[in-house]
């Protein structure tokens, strides 16, 4: 088949994580043997006006198999979920003209988050006749959905009604958005996850005195803090690592609002169990999980969480909260769940993981996951949904 991919957001220079998920499934896609295209508007408001003029990435590049096709736009009105709307769907028309795409005989248009790409499909959609098919990621429609305008909801109810077909990465993402889609009618397909770049490594630090407790997260803002609940985990870190415990916590990740975390950990003195190790490349990301014992992210929401299968993936047991995605995967097999924000709950399960890490086998709990988000997998997933829509 000959696939149209058009993500939400996408991967640049100083964020190549970004996104990454979408990445690994076109890649996933293309190892399966199709034919796959990506479409990506960057679109800039007034506040931004330096990047766009310092703009630097590559109009058009093929990474792996992957035509990748994206351009700037200078977006007046506000950058958020109000102002870009047109400008994104008006860039992947250009695009898809531009390079001659109505020649290659498309098969369908596959739209990462309805929050504007969804909408930029079923527009592409009119246009060329070709049906689109959209995964909702984004926790918008759980954690923001007061900030939808009257006017963006009728837009975002008619991309998602006019879809030949809704996906969502978790049953429980799936009946949130089922006020715009009926549950019946939504697909549930997890993300990919690399089981061969993630994978356990005979010289992990379970061989050391030092438990490793890993955990990785984007910190741009203060409400990303909290929505991947780093203020419950350095409370119950404090609690727990105040029991003269011999164990680390490795914090990962970058953002505006790391220094709050650091100064936090000052604050309260648990800084000399706490190790920042900064921004990851994805092989950094790697290293760290096969480097830990437990990966641990209490979030407090999360549509699905693919950061929890890579720790499995690598043969680590996982923490989380019973927030959503990772309630379809984590299992007494392969970590913790605890209810969201409950901090004595997390302290015990740090407590728990430290004392009994080593029930968990590497190869018992990679093989939890194994079969339902690798490559393969999800690729014949999708293939079905294609199939079915063409």
């Amino acid at each position: 088949m000959n696939i149209l991919i058009i993500p939400a957001f996408f991967r640049t220079k100083k964020r190549p994580t970004n996104g990454s998920f979408f990445w690994d499934q076109a890649l996933a896609l293309r190892r399966a043997g199709h034919q796959v295209t990506i479409l990506y508007t960057d679109t800039y408001s007034v506040k931004c006006i330096a990047e766009y003029v310092l703009y630097t990435e590559e109009l058009s590049e093929e990474c792996e198999g992957i035509i990748v096709h994206r351009m700037k736009l200078f977006c007046p009105l506000k950058h958020g979920m109000e102002g870009h709307r047109e400008a994104f769907a008006k860039g992947i028309q250009q695009l898809y003209g531009k390079y001659g795409l109505e020649h290659e005989h498309i098969d369908v248009i596959h739209a990462h988050c309805c929050v504007w790409a969804g909408y930029a499909a079923m527009r592409l959609s009119e246009e060329t006749g070709i049906p689109y098919v959209i995964t909702e990621h984004a926790t918008l429609f759980e954690l923001h959905k007061d900030q939808i305008s009257k006017a963006n909801e009728v837009y975002i109810r008619q991309a998602f009604e006019h879809a030949a077909k809704v996906i969502c990465v978790s049953h429980a993402f799936a009946r949130l958005i089922s006020e715009y889609r009926g549950t019946d009618d939504i697909e549930v397909i997890g993300n990919v996850v690399d089981f061969e770049q993630f994978k356990p490594c005979g010289n992990s630090a379970r061989n050391g005195n030092e438990t490793r407790f890993l955990t990785i997260c984007y910190m741009n803002t203060q409400d990303q803090l909290m929505k991947k609940g780093m203020d419950i985990l350095l409370e119950a870190w404090q609690a727990f690592s105040g029991k003269d415990a011999n164990a680390k916590l490795v914090i990962g990740g970058g953002g505006h609002a790391r220094q709050k975390v650091v100064e936090w950990c000052r604050k309260n003195g648990i800084e000399q169990t706490v190790e920042f190790v900064g921004q990851l490349s994805r092989k950094q990301v790697v290293e760290q999980m096969q480097a830990c014992d437990v990966f641990v992210l209490p979030s407090r929401y999360e549509t699905f969480g693919v950061v929890y299968i890579e720790a499995m993936a690598c043969g680590k047991p996982v923490i989380a909260a019973a927030n959503g995605g990772p309630d379809d995967f984590v299992t007494e097999q392969n970590g913790i769940l605890i209810p969201p924000g409950d901090i004595q709950s997390l302290q015990n399960a740090l407590t728990k993981m430290y004392l009994k890490q080593n029930n968990y086998a590497f190869d018992t709990v990679r093989e939890t996951v194994l079969n339902k988000y690798s490559t393969n997998a999800i690729a014949e997933k999708l293939e079905g949904v294609y199939r079915d829509v063409i």
